[in-house]
């Protein structure tokens, strides 16, 4: 492999380079020994780093990876304020390792490591996670329940009427303030404008007893069935997408077998 060349305007000259005579200065010249044991000098004297260096940016990128994929149903701006986050803080990177940090010895790897296998978990943590926020913690179930099932839509007996009509009535039990079982006092059931209240409505499934419903039970099993069924197709999806888009470039590994099959004829001549 020749020298690497350097453009004349950024190469840093001591005295002993600039004394000599210019016609003798070609492109690609390296610098004087001088110039050379200066910068030797230099990067020393900065942040040491070793084969370790690099594991607190990986794990800074996968902790960040993780909650935003983790919670992105919670919290779906995180995807964006992450990408605004890496953007700035590849150039706060690269500032640090050019002028704050040794420099790094190259090495050749094949891949991350043991940070795929990692990835490919959060992955798969990151979809069950959020089937379970849609599915379980949403009101998205019960209001689909509740247009295909106790909506006025039903069997499309009623027309020029919003399907969702009444859900919030229907997501909601009465309690009976003559039922011994509740627990309030009488003044606690006095409005500010003096009107007593003689029942109370709170959200749940239940009936006159306090027995869950038959909507209750319908209602968890479709939570569930969502949570399996969206968990599989995302899951399929993501295998499907790892397929198309391989870990490594086919121009990459294409370059990366003619190098070995260089070496291997140098090595037999």
């Amino acid at each position: 492999m020749g020298k690497r060349k350097r453009s004349p305007k950024l190469q840093r000259k001591c005295a002993n380079c600039y004394l000599k005579d210019e016609s003798e200065v070609k492109d690609g010249d390296e610098l004087c020994e001088n110039c050379k044991l200066r910068d030797w000098h230099k990067n020393f004297q900065l942040t040491d780093v070793d084969s370790f260096s690099l594991f607190n940016e990986f794990l800074e990128m996968v902790i960040q990876f993780s909650f935003t994929t983790i919670f992105v149903a919670a919290f779906p701006l995180a995807p964006l304020f992450a990408l605004i986050n890496n953007v700035i803080e590849i150039r706060l990177d690269a500032i640090k390792m050019v002028t704050l940090q040794r420099r790094m010895v190259p090495k050749k790897t094949n891949n991350i490591g043991v940070w795929i296998d990692i990835l490919e978990a959060i992955g798969v943590l990151a979809v069950i996670a959020n089937g379970l926020v849609i599915g379980v913690s949403s009101d998205f179930i019960p209001r689909l329940v509740y247009r295909y099932v106790y909506g006025p839509c039903v069997n499309d007996t009623a027309t020029n009427i919003d399907c969702m009509v009444g859900y919030i009535n229907n997501t909601l039990s009465n309690a009976s303030m003559s039922d011994s079982r509740v627990m309030f006092e009488p003044d606690q059931m006095i409005t500010p404008d003096g009107f007593n209240a003689t029942s109370c409505s709170y959200k749940d499934y239940r009936n006159s007893d306090f027995n869950v419903t038959s909507q209750f039970w319908l209602i968890l099993a479709v939570r569930f069935a969502f949570v399996i069924l969206f968990e599989h197709v995302l899951v399929i999806c993501k295998f499907i997408a790892a397929w198309f888009v391989p870990a490594a470039p086919m121009q990459v590994k294409n370059e990366r077998l003619f190098d070995k099959l260089k070496r291997l004829k140098e090595e037999l001549r």
